[in-house]
C-alpha cells in the first residue's frame, strides 16, 4: 500500500476544514488518500519521520494490527479531521473555539468520526489535542453526578482526587471503582488493572509492582500522580453504563480518548520503520468494529501521547486498548515497547436505543 498523505488543518481559519473536506474529495479519484475505512473505519498511514521547521515530525502510523478488514477508497466517505502526529511539537489543531464548527460537521455526518491525536515532550505539548476534544465532547464535566444526562462528558485521572494520593491499589478485573459514579468498567485478561505512580509512595509504585526499578524515569504523568495499568497483559477493555445504576444499565458514548507515556513505536528509523505498538479499538454495542487507530508515538522516556475520537451520537458501546507491545515487566527497550496509560476522557453515557 502507498504512502498516505496529511495536511495541516488552520484551525484559526473557520472555512479550513470545509475547504480541507473539498479538496480531498477531489483529489481522491487521483491520488492515495488521507483516510482509508472498510466496514468498520481504519486510518491507515505509512509515512516515515519528516523534517519540518527543525523538528522532527513523525506521522501517526495507523497499520491495522492484522488484516482484519477489507480496505476500501476514501471516495465516498467525508474526512472530518486529522492532526500531525510530532515528536517535539505535536497538537491537534481543531481549536477549542472552533468546537462549535466541529459540532456541526458532527451534526452533517455522524457516522464518520473527528480524530484527534497528538504526541510530545511534555503535557503542554499534547494539551490542546486534549482540550479540543474535551471541547467537542461537550460541557459540563459531570463528575459523579447520577445518570441519564444529555450533556457533558466523563473525566477518569487515576489521582482520586488528590495528586498527593501516591497509593499502588492491588489489580483487580473488573476494575468497577468508577462504575456506578461515572459509567465506566474495565477488564482486562491479566490479573488486574492498578493504579499507581511511577515510583515513590507507600508501595513503591510501578517500579515496584512490576520489580523494574528503570520504571521510575521511564513513564511520566499528564495529570499527577498516577498512571492506571493493566498487570501480565497489555490489553485493557472498556464498557459503559448510566451512572448512578451500578452497572445495571448499558449504555453507549459519543467519544473517548485516552492519555499514554512512553508510546515508542512507530519510530520512523530504518528501511522498514517499526508499525505502531499502541492500538485503540472502538466497537459498537454489538461489539461491532467502528473504527481502529494506532496511538501517535514520541520515542523517548516519560513522553506523551493522546488519541481519541468523537462521533456525531452515541454509538461507541466499547474500547479495547492495547498498550505497547509487550505487557508490563520487561525493561523498555528495542525489543518491547512498555507502555502506561493516564487520562481517560469519554462522553456523557446514553442509554442504548
Amino acid at each position: 500500500m502507498g504512502a498516505s498523505s496529511y495536511r495541516l488543518l488552520d484551525a484559526a481559519n473557520p472555512n479550513t476544514i470545509d475547504r480541507f473536506y473539498s479538496a480531498a474529495r477531489r483529489r481522491s479519484k487521483k491520488t492515495a488518500p488521507s483516510w482509508r475505512v472498510s466496514d468498520g473505519l481504519s486510518a491507515l498511514a505509512h509515512e516515515p519521520a519528516k523534517t519540518f521547521a527543525g523538528k522532527t515530525k513523525q506521522k501517526a502510523n495507523h497499520n491495522q494490527a492484522k488484516p482484519m478488514y477489507t480496505k476500501q477508497s476514501l471516495t465516498n466517505m467525508h474526512i472530518r479531521s486529522t492532526v500531525i502526529a510530532s515528536f517535539g511539537l505535536l497538537s491537534a489543531l481543531l481549536a477549542v473555539s472552533n468546537a462549535a464548527q466541529a459540532q456541526d460537521i458532527l451534526d452533517r455526518d455522524a457516522g464518520t468520526p473527528i480524530v484527534f491525536q497528538a504526541a510530545g515532550t511534555t503535557p503542554e505539548s499534547i494539551q490542546s489535542s486534549v482540550d479540543a476534544f474535551r471541547a467537542a465532547l461537550g460541557i459540563p464535566n459531570n463528575g459523579n453526578n447520577p445518570g441519564p444526562l444529555s450533556h457533558g462528558r466523563r473525566e477518569i485521572n487515576w489521582d482520586g482526587g488528590n495528586p498527593n494520593i501516591l497509593d499502588t491499589t492491588a489489580p483487580v478485573t473488573p476494575f468497577n471503582v468508577f462504575l456506578n459514579t461515572r459509567g465506566s468498567q474495565f477488564t482486562t485478561p491479566g490479573i488486574g488493572l492498578s493504579q499507581a505512580p511511577p515510583s515513590g509512595g507507600p508501595q513503591g509504585g510501578l517500579a515496584v509492582l512490576f520489580s523494574n526499578p528503570t520504571y521510575a524515569k521511564t513513564f511520566r504523568t499528564f495529570s499527577p500522580s498516577r498512571l492506571f495499568t493493566p498487570v501480565r497483559s497489555n490489553i485493557t477493555n472498556a464498557s459503559f453504563f448510566i451512572p448512578g445504576t451500578n452497572g445495571t444499565v448499558p449504555a453507549v458514548v459519543r467519544g473517548f480518548g485516552a492519555v499514554f507515556t512512553d508510546v515508542d513505536l512507530p519510530d520512523g528509523k530504518g528501511p522498514a520503520p517499526h508499525k505502531g505498538s499502541t492500538l485503540i479499538e472502538y466497537l459498537d454495542k454489538d461489539s461491532r468494529v467502528l473504527f481502529t487507530s494506532f496511538v501517535p508515538a514520541s520515542p523517548g522516556d516519560g513522553n506523551l501521547s493522546f488519541f481519541g475520537i468523537v462521533f456525531g451520537d452515541a454509538r461507541i458501546g466499547a474500547v479495547r486498548i492495547q498498550s505497547g507491545d509487550t505487557a508490563p515487566g520487561p525493561n523498555d527497550d528495542k525489543n518491547h515497547d512498555i507502555v502506561m496509560m493516564d487520562d481517560f476522557i469519554y462522553g456523557e453515557p446514553q442509554l442504548i436505543k
